[in-house]
Parts: C-alpha cells; sequence; structure tokens
C-alpha cells in the first residue's frame, strides 16, 4: 500500500458538557477527516488506530505546548474518510481561549504527525462561550475585558478608555416598545432628556428629581412637567363623577372665565366662593372637597389644562379616561361653561345643566 497521508475538514457537530474544571471544560468536538495515499487515492476501507493532540503551536513537540491527547484504537475508514468524537475517551478538558492546533498521526502516537497540523478556528473556538469562568461563558459570570469576571456579577465589564452605550431614542419610540419587561432601561435623547426604567406599569425618570409626563406621582398622574422637569399639574387617577352638572347656571362667573394653563385652581375658588354655586355635586365642588391619596388641594382644570390632559395622557392610552365630554373650570357665560370631548378632543361651549365627567387635578 502507498504511504498514506492525512487531510482535515473539521466541523463542529455536536457540544456536550458534562462538568467544568477553572477554565477549561469537559467537551466533545465532533470532525471529519480523510485518510489519503500518497497518490491521492483514499486509503482502504479498514480500521485504523488514530492519535489525536491538541497543540499550542503548529510545529512544536514540546510537553509544554501540549493541550490535550488521546488514541482511538479503531476508527472506521471507509472511502477515506472518518468521523471521530475527540473527548468521548479522555475528557477533552482544555480552556478554548486561544487558537489550537491538531496533530493526527497512525499509530499509538509514537510516529511522526502528519504536517501541517490543522488550525482549529472560529468554531471550535465558539467553546469558549459555553461553561462557567470563562471570558464568555452560558453559566456563572460574564466577562467583558477580563478573564476573571466578579463573582458578584452576571455580567463584568472592564475597561477605561471606553463605556457601556445602551439604546437612545425619543420619548415616541420608548413609548412605542411593545409590552416593554419590568427593568427595562434606555436613554431618552429628546423632551427630558435621560435615563428611563420601566417599572412594570410607567416609564420612570431614573433620576428621582425630575419628572415625567405619566408618571404616578404626587397623588396622581403626571399630565404636564415644566421645563426643568421638578414641578407641573397631575390628574386624579380616576373620575370624580361620570355625570355631574357644572352648576350655578344663570349666575354670572367674572373671576372663573379664565382658560389658561395655572387658571384651573382660581376659577374652581371663585366658584365655590359664589353663594348661589352651593349645590352639592356640581363639578367645582366635586374637586374642591376631595380628599384623595393624602392630597386636599384638588381643583377643576381649566379649558387649557384639559386639553393638556386629553392631548398628554388619553391619547397615549393613560388616565383611564372614557370617550365622553368633560367639565373645565372656565364658564362662557352665566349659562354656560368650556367642556371638552375626550372622544376627538373637540371643545365646546355647554349649557351649564348638561351631565359631563369629571376628573380633578392638582399641582406638584
Amino acid at each position: 500500500m502507498k504511504k498514506i497521508v492525512h487531510a482535515l475538514f473539521v466541523f463542529v457537530l455536536a457540544l456536550m458538557f458534562t462538568g467544568t474544571s477553572g477554565n477549561a471544560q469537559n467537551a466533545s468536538l465532533s470532525l471529519q477527516g480523510i485518510l489519503i495515499q500518497d497518490n491521492g487515492q483514499a486509503a482502504p476501507d479498514s480500521f485504523y488506530q488514530l492519535t489525536f493532540k491538541l497543540w499550542k503551536s503548529a510545529t512544536s513537540t514540546a510537553l509544554v505546548d501540549s493541550v490535550w491527547g488521546d488514541t482511538f484504537d479503531s476508527v472506521k475508514v471507509t472511502g477515506g474518510k472518518y468521523n471521530i468524537v475527540l473527548g468521548s475517551g479522555t475528557p477533552l478538558n482544555a480552556p478554548f481561549d486561544q487558537a489550537y492546533y491538531l496533530g493526527v498521526s497512525l499509530g499509538s502516537g509514537s510516529g511522526a504527525e502528519y504536517m501541517p497540523r490543522p488550525r482549529l478556528t472560529a468554531a471550535p473556538a465558539g467553546l469558549a462561550l459555553l461553561g462557567s469562568g470563562n471570558e464568555f461563558t452560558s453559566g456563572g459570570a460574564v466577562g467583558i475585558g477580563t478573564v476573571s469576571p466578579n463573582a458578584s456579577a452576571l455580567l463584568d465589564i472592564t475597561a477605561t478608555t471606553k463605556g457601556l452605550l445602551i439604546p437612545r431614542m425619543t420619548d415616541a419610540q420608548k413609548r412605542a416598545i411593545a409590552t416593554p419587561d419590568i427593568g427595562t432601561l434606555v436613554f431618552q435623547t429628546d423632551k427630558i432628556k435621560g435615563f428611563y426604567y420601566f417599572d412594570g406599569a410607567l416609564w420612570q425618570h431614573i433620576t428621582g428629581s425630575v419628572r415625567q409626563v405619566g408618571e404616578q406621582y404626587a397623588g396622581g398622574i403626571i399630565f404636564y412637567v415644566d421645563a426643568k422637569g421638578q414641578h407641573g399639574l397631575v390628574a386624579a387617577l380616576n373620575d370624580q363623577s361620570t355625570g355631574a352638572e357644572w352648576g350655578c347656571s344663570g349666575t354670572p362667573m367674572t373671576h372663573a372665565y379664565g382658560t389658561k394653563r395655572g387658571c384651573g385652581e382660581a376659577n374652581t375658588a371663585s366658584i365655590v366662593d359664589k353663594d348661589s354655586c352651593a349645590t352639592a355635586g356640581i363639578a367645582a365642588r366635586l374637586c374642591d372637597e376631595l380628599v384623595l391619596n393624602g392630597y386636599s388641594d384638588w381643583f377643576l382644570p381649566s379649558q387649557d389644562e384639559l386639553d393638556l390632559m386629553y392631548d398628554n395622557l388619553k391619547v397615549a392610552g393613560l388616565g383611564g379616561f372614557g370617550n365622553a365630554a368633560y367639565w373645565s373650570s372656565s364658564a362662557v357665560s352665566s349659562t354656560t361653561a368650556r367642556s371638552q370631548n375626550f372622544s376627538d378632543g373637540t371643545q365646546s361651549s355647554s349649557a351649564k345643566t348638561s351631565t359631563f365627567r369629571v376628573r380633578a387635578i392638582r399641582r406638584f
């Protein structure tokens, strides 16, 4: 028979783990090789004794460069091809944290290896992703920039010249995230910029001194914040009535005509101070007399404040508002006042005797 030479093709077919030892991995690596004669013909079909070794070097035979070795006594070769599972005999406990070279020889390993030794490339090196205690692991701590991740952390990122960059997006993009899981973290690039996390119900700014629209705070849900994110307006979490009159029909309300943001509190105070508006259950009194979540300074929103609630809460699906008309505290005449339909946002001048929904607000 002609002299047998060797060619090797390595494929990761199966990765099986039966334990770990430090940074090493008790793994099995399935590979396929070809034995050919020096005339280029396949080796005769038979059973051969083959020895496999892993080396740190492509040429060195020094013991210090040897990583692993095993001899297989009866390797079936058909058409020159054979399949073998390294690690099925002698455990393949090797830390796949560098390049290795595979030595193959006929017999028990005393003979010369076929050269050149093929280098195990990316696929077998992927074993470094598995096990525990490695730079990248499927169990235990994961280290990026360190081969010794801190035992107290699942992910340990070590660097002195670079940082961690998490997803950056606008407020609208953040709110469009479908079913965010609790603890989801993003960086918001517009409006009140900064890091936000999802608490299971709402997106919260990561710094406690900055408030945001949609956050539950100060007894209700925020629908307006100032430029510094520290002060604003909150709406009660529920309607105070689903059918209340504005009241005071026929009574001029000279000091309750304010429509701008900031007028609701004064409007409400003016309404309840009128002797002719003492009727219990009218919209302004429901708000003025409300004690909710430890707060007693609620009032009926002005026209613009009501519109802010619609734009910033109702349109965003927040606050539990109905698709119905809500009263503002802004009077129009002795018999009419401003209301807003929360099904489409339209504002109207309505008879004070109409029965609409009421939602109280307060400042923080």
